[in-house]
This record gives C-alpha cells, structure tokens and sequence, in this order.
C-alpha cells in the first residue's frame, strides 16, 4: 500500500477519519482472525473502544458496523507483526525519536535565553 491509496483510506466523516475491520485487515495486510484477537486484546486492556455505526448494505439492509478512529487504527498497528505494522512502527518510532531531540534542543536554548537573561538583570539596577 501506497502514501496515495492511504489518502484515500477510511470512511471521512465531519468529525474525523473511521477504519472498520475490512479496511484494517487490507491496510495491516494481517488475516481477520489476528486482526479479531488484537482488537479484542486491545478492547480488554482499555485503549480502545470502537464506535457502531450504521450502514446499509448491498441487499438494502441496515447494519451495526464497528469502526475505529484514526488513533485506534494506529494502536491496533503497533500491535500486530505484518510488514505494513512495522513500517508504521519504525515512522513512529522516528516520530518519537526527532519530537524528543527537538524539545531538548528547545530546552536547551530556553536555558541560555533565561541565563542570559538573568545574568543581565544582575548587571542592572533593579530599584
């Protein structure tokens, strides 16, 4: 799968973007029941809930459809072994890695800029 075919991916919705099982086991490349036993784990342990929704079907009926938002699609995929999952996380383990190294280099140059800043305000006359 491709960052194209990805653009296209889920059901969009003003309140954001939705997976359901098929579109997850086609994203993850992994076999419904793997996919069935993760969610349920994932389901048990709190970190993910799931919305239903209703969709009318093919033959005309309505159905309960269960979807999951874009973060739980994410947390279903750092939970599962297929090529595609562990392309996602290795990006997100880069993420992580580049948003840290930022924030200290942030921290860093904060530090100056109050040290500065101090040091400057002990040349002055403050009353």
């Amino acid at each position: 799968m491709d960052i194209k075919s990805l653009q296209k991916f889920g059901i969009k919705t003003n309140d954001g973007v939705y997976a359901t099982h098929k579109q997850i086991e086609l994203l993850y490349c992994v076999p419904k029941r793997t996919l069935l036993d993760n969610i349920r784990n994932l389901q048990e342990d709190g970190l993910i809930n799931g919305a239903k929704i209703r969709t009318v079907a093919r033959d005309g009926k309505q159905r309960l459809q269960e979807v999951f938002t874009l973060e739980e699609t994410i947390a279903i995929g750092l939970r599962l072994r297929s090529e595609m999952a562990i392309r996602l996380q290795q990006y997100a383990t880069q993420l992580v890695t580049e948003s840290i190294k930022k924030l200290k280099e942030d921290k860093r140059l904060l530090e100056l800029e109050l040290s500065y800043m101090w040091n400057k305000s002990d040349n002055e006359d403050l009353f």
